[in-house]
């Protein structure tokens, strides 16, 4: 025998009661609770929307900003790196050691250590950025990184929120479950007694 598919109104009869005489307070309130759960979960969609949206928009002013003030310069590295560490499955470690290197900006030549991958060589030109000030700055933030954060935050919120409300749902769940438990023993109780008065 094939199962049948589940449609809404199949899943609504599941969670709804209705005007069925067996359904029971605490089967009221569970679906109360569901549909609840699912109204606050799909409130809390444009909350962390417009949370993602500020996220962005503030790591796009720092775009703005590190753009005006940072420069790209190639420096070659005076030294080797540290050997290239592999994990037992091949894949290497992504690990940064100091070496020094020497650039040329502004007509000056300046030789400073920076932060290279392990397993560079001397001699190898890598990209270092400077601000106006001539100092090793970090590469300025792209707009890929403020897309990646504004959904990152949006996602996140959304996630989490999700997560707290199944979590209180799961726990109100469990109490009312706890409530008809002990309302059927109740129950059997009263009815072993009858039974047995009878």
């Amino acid at each position: 025998m094939t199962a049948q598919p589940r449609t809404p109104i199949t899943w609504w009869r599941r969670i709804h009661p209705g005007r069925n005489p067996l359904a029971r307070t605490s089967d009221r309130v569970e679906t109360a609770l569901v549909i609840g759960v699912v109204l606050v979960a799909l409130l809390a969609l444009p909350v962390a929307a417009a949370l993602g949206s500020d996220a962005y928009a503030d790591r796009m002013r720092q775009v703005t900003e590190q753009a005006a003030d940072r420069r790209p310069v190639t420096a070659r590295l005076l030294a080797d790196a540290p050997p290239l560490a592999i994990r037992i499955d091949g894949t290497p470690f992504r690990e940064k050691s100091a070496i020094p290197a020497r650039w040329t900006a502004d007509g000056v030549i300046r030789e400073v250590p920076i932060n290279v991958e392990n397993g560079a060589l001397a001699g190898d030109e890598v990209t270092i950025w400077l601000d106006f000030a001539g100092e090793v700055v970090a590469a300025p933030v792209t707009p890929d990184d403020a897309a990646g954060t504004g959904v990152g935050v949006g996602v996140g919120v959304w996630l989490v929120s999700a997560a707290a409300l199944a979590g209180m749902f799961l726990f109100a769940r469990s109490m009312l479950g706890r409530r008809r438990d002990a309302a059927w023993t109740r129950e059997w109780r009263r009815a072993s007694d009858d039974w047995t008065t009878a």
